[in-house]
């Protein structure tokens, strides 16, 4: 029992994890164990039997299978998690490669997988690997928040690397006492312990969590990261970059695999040879990555250090031109397999500093996946053209592959120099004007000799700018540098220096932070106990007793906002730090508090407790506070209730959005919920749920996202909506685009919705003219309500036309550069008559045939205001009856225009119009139903 508490204490220790994560962090190492362990075994397995049986010629034609298929798999997988939840599809992925091994295993035990089947296990095995580390991931991402998840990764990863040390030998080891075949009965053994743990992760750590909290822990989905890699010339140099390294090692991969088939006949033999060197190569990539990749990266620069891998292959392809011994692939396999995954992976994360989080994100799926798949098929078209097509010895592939490496260096040539520009023009752009002209220009030298130039001498927009790209990186090299900032002059400087060194263990400053608690900002004293709780040597319970209890209020808020912090979803340790009772306290102590100021303090550092730690028994608490008095308790609470991810508050958040007052911290509140918060207020405003003002401001919120999604949502905002959400939609896609070119926008929308507008233009004209008509036919009978209500009518009609020419032009706005087309509307309306004339004539010139057929004739009408006969005539208008009319304005999303007509109705008295009443009293509106129940009763009685 001593044992195992000192072999936890160590665990915590060395590898910074917490008391209640060693669990579930130690089951999720396993399951990762079990998988590549299981892949180890497999991959060698099945690649020896595949050679044995069809030679390495094979392989080229397998090459461009794998890549098909994974591309292939990777949409219609995508496909599966939107109808299914991740844990299913999970165990699908497992059952489906368990049977499949048990298959294949038959299948060649009974020497039944012969010729074109053996493709089969060969394309199934690539797969495998690729799609059960990707699950893998996602689901430790939803098990950790972002900070834990930076935490714990790296042992987690330990995992990935001991089952790749181990599964390699132990097939090695096997198949002195095993045929291979008899190996893929081994794998199912092991992947069958992956289900267990992963529903058990699932049920304990996952499945209580909502929508709003997994869209929080999950990588955002965009539909074009080709565009953000097009749009970036520094991205797609690591792309390109990271395609060839891919292509060459494929090229390796296929002369080891010639080699060793041609020297191993045997496919016990080939598998055991295979196994090992699988499991040597992780090792030797593991010591390279654990003593040599920050000295190396760090002697020779980031520029020089990817120079490394493409030379070593280089020196190996040209040596085995020389002498083709098998002893000389293996030396450049093991230089692919152990610089890859170490000083060049190194050095292409930091080469990635200048681009911003998000985008990094956003793109990584596709470099790993879609790049390496489109390498891969590549490679399988080279060999195919040049071993099966030319009949030329594996050995001179040593040409091509020398070839591409120069090709590879010119890249990172090129990848370095622009590395440089834009690193450059970070520090410019993060500077404002005074500073550009005041301050003395940074030189580029070093990644991270230029990194620390900036944190120790730039600007503080510098500075941040510099610690917001560094934060994801975690280099140890930073430490000093960032230490000296932690008493710089600005808050926000301290605070982002505070987080940064949360990640880095180059020396524990739990000293330096207990000193910075005293600090005079809240948000540094918070960010320093967010550090204690991590790095303090001592009891954290006493410690946070002691600055909880404090007379200073700042000390005592900032110690219960970063507990709460530290605390979120983790109901147990809450419990054990007692905080539902700190937060009772903290509430029965506001009353004792003498001056306004720390009364609202307290009130503010509750609320934000209570929604950083979902406190959800204080969520009654947190409501009342919604409707406090005071603007800024208000908006804490209101900004809080955001924070805690409960759909409860999603109701009062929105009610909060028309206040100017409250505006802001409802919008960032709701903002917070994450993606799936668009979805949530595209119903509520589509099924007029909510509000008109209440309905514009979320717009505002869906716009804040600048995502695909958001401009998707947007456009089904503009049809079938009432006007002003329609031209809030629109302005708030034109917005987007313009501001985003990276999102699409299909053409035909645009012109659909203008030819939309054009024909309800045309039909509002006419039935104008009709009531026109009706007024003239009816001026005898003298009844002034009816010709008032009629008027009215027709005002407000006029009206509609003004607005639905103005959404005309504001669609065309998202096709044409708004500069273009808001002075021609301006013309086209207030203009004098020339003007106007002029502005049409810009107008035929830019348009398209489509457009110009339609939208050309509804300016021109507003050349002569009156609606004549000729204009009618000259439009080709109908002219309706008054019951069509009525039937016609009663369809549309317009609640004013339904109740002016429904008051000219009941002013007629005419029985004529009952049938129009009953159904108009079934309108999703309430105030138009109740309104036509109302008049209809009236007819009835």
């Amino acid at each position: 029992m001593l044992a195992i508490e000192t072999i936890k204490s160590y665990l915590l220790k060395v590898f910074d994890l917490k008391e209640h994560e060693l669990n579930k962090t130690l089951l999720l190492q396993l399951n990762i164990f079990l998988l590549i362990t299981c892949l180890l075994i497999v991959k060698p397995t099945i690649n020896s039997l595949f050679l044995s049986e069809l030679s390495a010629d094979a392989l080229p034609l397998g090459y461009v299978l794998t890549a098909i298929m994974a591309l292939l798999g990777s949409y219609f997988y995508n496909k599966a998690l939107e109808i299914y939840s991740l844990n299913k599809v999970i165990e699908m992925t497992l059952f489906c490669s368990i049977l499949s091994l048990l298959i294949f295993g038959f299948l060649f035990q009974f020497h039944l997988a012969k010729g074109f089947i053996l493709y089969i296990p060969y394309v199934w095995v690539a797969i495998f690997g690729l799609l059960t580390a990707s699950q893998f991931w996602i689901l430790a991402n939803l098990v950790y928040n972002v900070r834990e998840a930076k935490r714990v990764f790296g042992f987690i990863g330990a995992g990935a690397i001991a089952g790749g040390i181990f599964g390699g030998y132990l097939t090695s080891l096997l198949t002195n006492i095993l045929a291979a075949e008899s190996l893929l009965f081994v794998a199912p053994v092991l992947l069958a312990f992956c289900l267990p743990i992963t529903r058990y992760i699932w049920k304990n750590e996952v499945e209580d969590l909502n929508e709003f909290q997994v869209s929080k822990r999950k990588d955002p989905k965009e539909t074009s990261p080709f565009k953000l890699i097009k749009k970036s010339k520094l991205l797609s140099l690591i792309a390109i970059v990271v395609g060839l390294s891919v292509l060459v090692a494929k090229l390796v991969d296929y002369q080891y695999s010639d080699y060793a088939s041609l020297f191993f006949e045997d496919p016990d033999e080939l598998a055991a040879f295979f196994g090992f060197w699988f499991s040597t190569l992780s090792v030797i990539s593991l010591l390279i990555q654990l003593f040599l990749t920050k000295r190396v990266v760090g002697t020779f620069g980031v520029g020089k250090s990817l120079l490394w891998l493409p030379s070593g292959i280089l020196f190996g392809s040209i040596l085995l031109l020389f002498i083709p011994e098998l002893w000389v692939i293996v030396f450049i396999k093991l230089i692919d397999g152990s610089l890859k995954q170490s000083v060049n992976k190194a050095a292409t994360e930091l080469l990635s500093i200048p681009i911003p989080i998000e985008i990094k994100k956003k793109t990584k799926t596709f470099t790993d996946v879609v790049i390496d798949s489109v390498a891969t098929g590549l490679a399988g078209f080279i060999l195919i053209f040049f071993i099966n097509g030319l009949d030329i010895s594996s050995t001179y592939i040593s040409l091509i592959i020398s070839v591409l490496i120069v090709v590879w260096l010119v890249f990172i040539y090129h990848l370095r120099q622009e590395y440089l520009f834009v690193f450059k023009k970070l520090l410019e752009v993060s500077a404002d004007k005074k500073e550009r002209t005041t301050k003395k220009e940074i030189p580029i030298t070093s990644i991270v000799e230029t990194v620390n130039r900036v944190l120790e001498n730039g600007t503080e927009s510098q500075v941040l700018h510099m610690l917001q790209r560094a934060l994801p990186v975690k280099d140890e090299r930073f430490f000093k540098s960032i230490k000296k900032l932690l008493l710089h002059v600005s808050p926000k400087v301290r605070v982002l220096a505070i987080e940064n060194l949360y990640f880095l263990k180059t020396e524990n400053l739990s000293h330096e932070m207990e000193l910075l608690i005293q600090d005079s900002n809240q948000e540094v004293t918070t960010a320093a106990f967010r550090y204690l709780t991590k790095f303090y040597s001592g009891n954290t319970l006493d410690l946070f007793d002691k600055y909880l209890n404090s007379d200073d209020i700042t000390i005592s808020n900032a110690a219960l906002i970063s507990l709460s912090i530290e605390l979120r979803n983790k109901p147990k340790l809450q419990e054990a730090y007692q905080l539902s009772s700190r937060v009772q306290h903290a509430i029965d102590t506001v009353l004792q508090l003498i001056t306004f100021s720390e009364k609202e303090n307290k009130i503010i550092a509750i609320t934000e407790t209570i929604g950083n730690a979902r406190l959800e028994t204080f969520y009654t608490y947190l409501l009342q506070q919604t409707e406090a008095s005071e603007i800024t308790i208000k908006n804490s609470a209101l900004l809080n209730a955001g924070k805690s991810l409960a759909p409860e508050f999603i109701d009062v958040l929105i009610k909060h959005l028309p206040s100017r007052d409250t505006r802001q911290a409802a919008m960032e509140g709701l903002f917070n919920y994450g993606d799936p918060i668009i979805s949530r207020l595209y119903s509520e405003i589509k099924n007029e749920k909510i509000d008109l003002d209440e309905a514009s401001q979320a717009l505002l919120v869906i716009e804040k996202f600048s995502s695909q999604k958001a401009i998707n949502v947007l456009i089904g905002l503009t049809d079938g909506t009432e006007h002003h959400i329609k031209m809030e939609a629109i302005e708030a896609i034109k917005r987007l685009k313009w501001a985003n070119p990276n999102l699409e926008i299909n053409d035909r929308f645009i012109v659909n919705r203008v030819l939309d507008e054009c024909h309800l233009y045309q039909n509002t004209l006419s039935v104008i003219h009709s009531q026109i008509v009706l007024q003239h036919k009816r001026a005898s009978l003298g009844n002034d309500k009816i010709t008032e209500a009629r008027n009215a009518l027709m005002l407000l009609l006029e009206q509609r036309l003004d607005r639905q020419l103005q959404r005309i032009f504001s669609l065309l706005g998202i096709k044409y550069p708004p500069d273009d087309i808001d002075p021609i509307l301006n013309n086209i309306i207030h203009g004098e008559e020339e003007q106007r004339i002029h502005a049409i004539e810009f107008l035929d010139n830019i348009l398209n045939a489509q457009l110009k057929r339609e939208l050309i004739p509804v300016a021109e009408s507003f050349l002569t205001q009156d609606i004549s006969e000729e204009k009618i005539k000259k439009l080709n208008l109908k002219v309706y009856s008054e019951i069509e009319c009525y039937q016609l304005l009663f369809q549309r999303k317009d609640v004013k225009l339904k109740l002016a007509v429904l008051y000219l109705i009941e002013q007629t008295e005419d029985s004529k119009f009952i049938p129009l009443l009953e159904i108009i009293s079934k309108d999703t509106n309430e105030k138009v139903s109740n309104r036509a129940s109302e008049i209809l009763k009236n007819h009835q009685s």
